[in-house]
């Protein structure tokens, strides 16, 4: 086997295998980010990102509800982001808004603040990061079964 032969064996491998761990890491993300958005949703609050990958965005669309689905350019994670968050360990959080015609900021409204993730009681905020991987977990009993069942 020459130089060229391992060289087209190597590249070949390396789209088949990296190419299969991309699409089901992309699986598990959306799985995994999924659970926080349905648990979000359901505890009433605003989701104004649901993004698989991280740094530009590819494509993406706004639903009705006004959360923004996006594909992102390196995808090797993802993220949801909650109404009221600041930064991604969810310490932090800001009770003003930016005004979307002059750029001020302003206070919250109660309207605004009944939807903001640090608004909520401290049992639904539990629920909400607990959702990601407790989906993740019924995600691999479901599959499993699917696949031994076969």
């Amino acid at each position: 086997m020459n130089f060229f032969d391992t060289l087209h064996a190597v590249s070949t491998n390396t789209w088949m295998y990296g190419g299969t761990f991309i699409l089901v890491l992309s699986i598990l993300v959306f799985v995994h980010e999924w659970g926080h958005y349905i648990v979000a949703r359901l505890c009433g609050v605003k989701v104004e990102t649901f993004s698989i990958g991280f740094g530009k965005e590819l494509f993406g669309y706004n639903d009705r509800k006004g959360t923004r689905w996006k594909v992102s350019l390196i995808p090797l994670g993802g993220y949801v982001k909650l109404y009221g968050d600041v930064d991604p360990a969810s310490v932090q959080h800001e009770e003003t808004v930016k005004d979307a015609k002059s750029g001020a900021a302003r206070p919250m409204t109660d309207e605004e603040r009944s939807v903001a993730f640090f608004a909520k009681p401290v049992w639904q905020r539990a629920l909400i990061v607990f959702a990601g991987p407790a989906i993740n977990y019924i995600f691999a009993i479901v599959l499993l079964t699917f696949l031994y069942s076969l």
